[in-house]
Parts: C-alpha cells; structure tokens; sequence
C-alpha cells in the first residue's frame, strides 16, 4: 500500500471528502492494476533473466517496496508462485504458469468462495432448508464438494452464533434474526468492499440494489437533518439498511419489545422515521416498531450531531464532553511516552476525541463498525497498528472498554495520520542551502528542490555563502550553488536547476538515506540478538512456545517477571501473525533490555488461523524504543518477503541467521 493510498484514506475518514474519495480511488486502483500488468509483461519480456528490483522500481516510478507487494499479491492464489525472487530480483517461475494466468484472467471463474456465499445466501434466504443433492446440481459439483463447502461454512457462520444443522439431506441455518443479519454485513463487507467500493452486484442479497444510488440518498436525509456521517460509517449504514430490507423481503423480521423513549426526542430518531418513508415507499415494505427501532440504533451508532470539519482545539469543548477530551489527552499522552513520539498537535487530539466519544457510544451498544481494510493495514504497516493495539489496552484497562480489530483499525487510521505529517522527517536527510545572495534569484531554486524532495529531505539551513560559519552549521547534506571546499557531502548545483542537478540530487540522497539507514540498522541489530535465544528444533503449541520464550528471557534477566502475561494480554488482543512470521511482544514496560528470540519452525506452526514459520519474541527496553518504532516494520517487512523467509529458515546456526538477515536488512532499506 502505497503512502498516497494511506493519505487517501485519512483524507476520506478524517474530512469526509467523497469526491475525492471517488477520484482517488479510481485512480489507485487503476494505477496499481496498470502497474502489475506492465510488470509482467516486462519479466515476461525479460524471461529466463533476473530482472533488478531497482530496475523494476525506475520502471514504474515506485519504491522496492511496493515493487514487493505487486508480487505478493500476483502470487497470493496461486498454487506456487508466479513470480519468483531471490537477491537477483525477480522473474517469472515459468512460461507455462504464465499463459495460463493470462489465460485465467481473461475468464470468469467460479471461485470456492462466491459458490460458498451462494450456498449461505440460499440457506440465509430459506425458512424450509435446502436440499444438499439439489444444490449440488444447482452449482454443477460433486456430493463431496458440498459437503466440504458445508465445512468450511460452518467455521466461517460460528463467528456471528449462527450453527448449520443437518436434518438428513436437509441442510438449515440456525441462530437469531440479528445474528444472521450480522452474518449477512460481514459476509457482504468481506466479499464485495472493493478497498471503499461496494458493488452493485452482492450473491449474498436475494433482490438486487443499486448500492450508490441508495447510499446517495441517505446522505441527502443525514445532510438535509444536519446529521453527519463519514464514508465508513455511511458505507456501514446503507449495507446494514440494504441487508434489513432485503431480509423484510424474505419475510425474516424483527420481533423484539421495543421502548422507543430513549430516542423520542433525538435527531436520529426523527432522521429514522424519515428514512423509513423513504424504504417503504421505495422497496414496498412495511417497518414494524422493532425494526424502526433497530433502525434507530444504526444511526446513532453510525452518525453525529458535530460537523467535523468546524472542530478544533480551541472549540472542541463546545461540543464533546470533558470526560472524552481527559481520556483522548491522557490515552495520547501515555503513546507518547511509550514510543518517545513528538508531542500530538491540539488538531490531532481533537479529531481523535471525536473518535473516543463515538467510539465508546458504539460500544455502549455493542455495536462495532466493519473496517474493510484491516488486514492490509495490519499487513502493511505493523507499527501503527501495533500503536493502535496498545491505545486499545489502555481502553480495556482503565476504561473497561473492549475493541475488535475493525475498531482498532479505524484508530490506527488516526495514528497513521500523525507518522504521515511527522514521524517521517525523522528518517530524511538535513540539509544546508548555500546560495549566492543576488537579488533573490535562489528562492526559486530552493523552493523547487524543497518540494521535489519533500518526502526525502528537510532544509535545516539556507544561508548565503559570506553568512556561512561551517563550525556553527551543520547538516547531514551541503547543497550550494558557489563552488568551494565543504568539510563534509555536498552536491555543487547551477544557480538555475538543470536536469542534470536534480539527477545528481536524486542520486546523493537516495545513496546517502540508503547508507544512513543501514549503519543504523546495523549497529541496533547486533546488539538485539543473543545466541542463547535462538532455537531451530521446537515442537511445541502457540501457547507452550510464548512460555517457554519468554521464560528464557526471563532467566538471563532479559526481563521481569511480569514480561510473560503481557506478551499473552498482547496476543490475546489481536493476533501478532504476519503471513508466514509471528512477532509476539508485551506492550508494558518491562524489558530489562532489548532483545529478540528468534524460533525458526520450516515445516511450519499453527498460529491461531495462520501458519508460521519463523518466530521473534520482541523484548523493547525505554533506552532503545525510539529507534525501535523506526525499524518494526522493517523487521516485518523482512519477514514476510517469501524468499527472504525461505532463506532465512533454512539457516541451520545462529551466525548464518543473523549474516543474511543483516543482509536482508540493508537491501530493504534501500
């Protein structure tokens, strides 16, 4: 995921800017779709020879990194990889693999999953229960492939307390009306949320509905009550109004008491009513009280009285209570110490108190919003998320508030909005302007590098050559337009930029971040690993290895004693598994020193629904967390590069370990 994709979602969650939201999603996805097909028509034209990640990465204007993801994701469902990479690069695995992928790509293919859905649709959609023999005519498959679907459905149905009975060859959906509804959203969310775009088309709906055309006129009622809703939650609330009335088709109601009297007199009760008009009129149902009610619920769960755009630090106390604002300010706080981050500016802290406020009100009614993004943020950027998971702890702890990972997403959006304006600058080079001062004519000059770079340097200085003292000014890079000897890097430039000046920039800083990111790496990583906890022949379950791990930890006073039951509250959390590595770890302040353990596992372990092969318990002392926070994802990212992991498992001693993974480290943060 790339950092505009990342900018793109605060942009639409925080501002709530649906043209933009529109927009940007077209062209991401457009972008990312046209750069996975140049760059397999290129490794196609390149066959039986590595191609450079470098070489892909000036191809397609991206980073290496991302270069990574394209792959990945061209080998996700595939039986064995597409494209294969080694410290070479990259190729195809075969010509063969690839006409065929070509070949699948150009037919509709009917995949385990939608028959999956289809089959829940039916049973969802059934007061009488389907027959197993007719609907393995009905979808053209073997007995025995409806009796793995019906499997693999019952794990995927438990989650919501929904059960699949069998009565003969009968098969029936069992659980509460809101269970199967909940079900139904999740489903709908998991299959068709394409990023932020919800198809027109759903298998899992019995009637079809024109998603934006509904989702446009609710936003018409919220906008003309002076309700307010964000893109998520207006997605949330026309998929949960969409699977209400298609539900009511199926004459499946809700028949609960209701008491309406907490509502009567609140905006959202008067926007429901309003919104029932519009679906019976539209759908020709009838809302009973209970499903009004319901209703009700949804809107209050997903909407707000306050106009986000108008909230500041100066005004924020106008319009949400105190309470919220002392838990955002001392939630914050303790993120700040614990990481050692920069202090949160006063407009960060008050979107994010919007956010603890609805936050704790959805919970009151235990009501957690779906976050279609989660896996990919909790892929592609394991730090914010894991900052995002310690805010969770504090909430359960001190406030007794419990959060599912779609919540914890939604507050790593906030998190990962902060790195983006902050967090970066730390890893860019400073830099010294050195001008010669002639009617200002270097403004220009400067200013076009300054944004040409932005995201790479910062201007620590710009003097002129006679104001320049070297003893007093000093910075990582000297850019001067006046020749002259400099006691340290500098790049000499025309007064007025030349293609050749700013390849010669590009050069520089990208070798000199390179070489700066390196020896940073290399001096913390040798200083995490001890020899005595690195382990290579281990049978043991999740829960037996975390003991273990963290009792050798303690026993060379790594750790304290209280180290074990943080790493498990960690775990229970949110599962610490990325694709094929688990990095457990405690969140509380107490490692006696930094360290890793690391386990290597090539025939694989069971890791709650993941399987791993390699596994890093992380013991992060204050004196080193800092720079810690900087190389995390690195360290993820390393682990889940396939031929990086293959290799690195395969080590058969400890200083083959840590010679390629050292190796690995350098080539990531080119």
């Amino acid at each position: 995921m790339s950092k505009d994709y990342l900018y793109f979602i605060l942009i639409v969650y925080i501002y709530n800017d649906e043209e933009y939201l529109g927009a940007l999603h077209r062209r991401v996805n457009r972008h990312m779709k046209d750069n996975i097909s140049i760059l397999l028509d290129y490794l196609w034209h390149h066959y039986e020879h590595w191609v450079a990640a470098g070489e892909l990465s000036s191809l397609l204007h991206v980073s290496t990194r991302q270069i990574r993801k394209y792959v990945s994701s061209l080998n996700e469902n595939e039986t064995s990889p597409l494209v294969i990479s080694s410290n070479k690069g990259y190729r195809l695995n075969s010509a063969q693999q690839y006409l065929a992928y070509r070949e699948k790509g150009s037919q509709n293919v009917e995949t385990p999953q939608t028959r999956q859905n289809l089959i829940i649709q039916k049973l969802i959609s059934s007061q009488d229960g389907i027959d197993l023999f007719d609907l393995a005519d009905e979808l053209f498959v073997s007995e025995s492939t409806i009796e793995n679907d019906i499997r693999s459905i019952r794990k995927i149905v438990s989650s919501c307390n929904v059960t699949i009975r069998r009565d003969h060859d009968l098969l029936y959906l069992e659980g509460s009306e809101k269970d199967k509804r909940r079900l139904m959203s999740r489903l709908i969310s998991s299959d068709t949320y394409d990023n932020f775009v919800l198809k027109d088309e759903v298998r899992l709906l019995t009637y079809h509905y024109h998603f934006w055309d509904f989702r446009k006129n609710l936003a018409d009622i919220f906008s003309r009550n002076n309700v307010f809703a964000n893109d998520y939650t207006l997605n949330n609330t026309a998929l949960h109004l969409i699977v209400m009335i298609d539900r009511i088709r199926n004459a499946c109601e809700l028949n609960d008491q209701v008491d309406f009297t907490p509502f009567l007199d609140s905006q959202q009760y008067l926007v429901a009513q309003e919104i029932k008009q519009y679906i019976e009129k539209n759908y020709q149902i009838h809302m009973n009280d209970a499903e009004v009610y319901n209703l009700t619920l949804i809107i209050s769960n997903n909407t707000t009285m306050i106009d986000y755009s108008f909230i500041n630090g100066s005004n924020i106390s106008s319009f949400i209570e105190q309470k919220y604002i002392d838990i955002a300010h001392a939630v914050i706080h303790n993120v700040e110490e614990r990481y050692l981050l920069d202090a949160f500016d006063e407009e960060f802290i008050a979107k994010f108190t919007i956010h603890v406020k609805n936050l704790f009100n959805r919970v009151a009614h235990n009501y957690y919003a779906k976050n279609p993004l989660t896996a990919k943020i909790k892929a592609t950027y394991p730090l914010i998320y894991d900052i995002a998971v310690y805010i969770a702890q504090q909430f359960k702890e001190n406030y007794d508030v419990v959060l599912n990972e779609d919540e914890i997403t939604f507050i790593s959006f906030h998190i990962g909005s902060y790195f983006e304006n902050n967090v970066q600058s730390k890893n860019k080079l400073t830099i010294l302007f050195l001008y010669a001062d002639y009617y200002s004519i270097h403004q220009h000059t400067l200013e076009k590098i300054s944004r040409h770079f932005e995201d790479k340097i910062t201007i620590k200085y710009a003097v002129s050559m006679p104001s320049y003292q070297p003893n007093m000014l000093h910075a990582d890079l000297i850019i001067s337009t006046v020749e002259a000897r400099f006691p340290q890097p500098y790049v000499l430039i025309h007064p007025f930029l030349t293609n050749k000046d700013m390849a010669l920039l590009e050069t520089t800083i990208s070798k000199m971040l390179s070489e700066k990111n390196k020896q940073k790496l290399k001096d913390f990583l040798f200083d995490l690993f001890d020899p005595r906890l690195f382990y290579t022949d281990v049978h043991l379950d999740r829960t037996q290895l975390i003991q273990k791990l963290c009792n050798d930890a303690i026993a060379l006073d790594y750790a304290e004693a209280s180290f074990t039951q943080d790493v498990f509250a960690r775990e229970h959390m949110s599962s610490t598994a990325f694709e094929d590595a688990a990095v457990p770890h405690s969140l509380g302040d107490n490692a006696k020193k930094s360290f890793i353990s690391v386990v290597l596992c090539p025939d694989g372990m069971q890791w709650g629904v993941h399987e791993v092969h390699i596994v890093t318990l992380l013991g992060v002392h204050d004196d080193s967390r800092q720079i810690f926070a900087q190389i995390f994802d690195q360290l993820i990212e390393i682990l889940s590069e396939p031929a990086f992991l293959k290799d690195l498992i395969n080590c058969q001693d400890y200083q083959t370990f840590i010679r390629k993974l050292t190796a690995y480290m350098n080539e990531v943060s080119e």
